[in-house]
């Protein structure tokens, strides 16, 4: 596992085919809270949050920047430039052990047509190929079939089951 903090700056801005994503910033906060606001994006993810607590989210990832040299980015369609969700590389802890986790969330009128896992494949290539980490971790609730069909689609395999957040989850690692 590489120790060393990478320099974020270094990871600020990352582009895919179709997406552009850029490091989560206090500006982001209105179409985070758009997102978080939508119960078909937060049925999976904890509810609803309010104002606070989507301000809250953000200065914890803000924070997750500067401890940790790479954190969340914001989504955005290249052309036309449009906010479509968000993807995160975060520092967790499971069962008492260390990982690497990939998040995603993406407006749900967009769902469905590969932007989880393009943006997802970005990150992927982060971790292995600059961060040179030799695994990560991904966790959904079982029963959330469209991000379990993401992680499978980036080579993730089921590894076992957990309790986080008080819900049973289902983690799957990449090696």
């Amino acid at each position: 596992m590489n120790r060393t903090k990478p320099n974020p700056s270094a990871f600020e801005a990352l582009a895919t085919t179709r997406l552009h994503l850029e490091r989560v910033r206090q500006e982001h906060i209105p179409e985070w809270a758009k997102l978080f606001s939508d119960t078909r994006v937060m049925a999976t993810l904890g509810g609803v949050r309010t104002l606070e607590q989507v301000q809250r989210s953000l200065e914890e990832a803000l924070v997750h920047w500067e401890t940790h040299g790479f954190g969340t980015w914001a989504l955005y369609l290249r052309d036309p430039r449009s906010f479509v969700g968000r993807v995160a590389l975060r520092r967790v802890s499971i069962d008492g052990r260390p990982e690497f986790a990939l998040a995603y969330a993406v407006a749900a009128d967009l769902w469905g047509v590969g932007l989880a896992t393009e943006a997802s494949r970005a990150l992927i290539g982060l971790v292995f190929n600059r961060l040179a980490l030799a695994d990560l971790v991904a966790f959904t609730l079982p029963e959330n079939v469209a991000s379990r069909r993401v992680m499978e689609k980036l080579g993730f395999v089921i590894e076992r089951f957990f309790v986080h957040a008080n819900l049973p989850h289902v983690l799957c690692r990449l090696k």
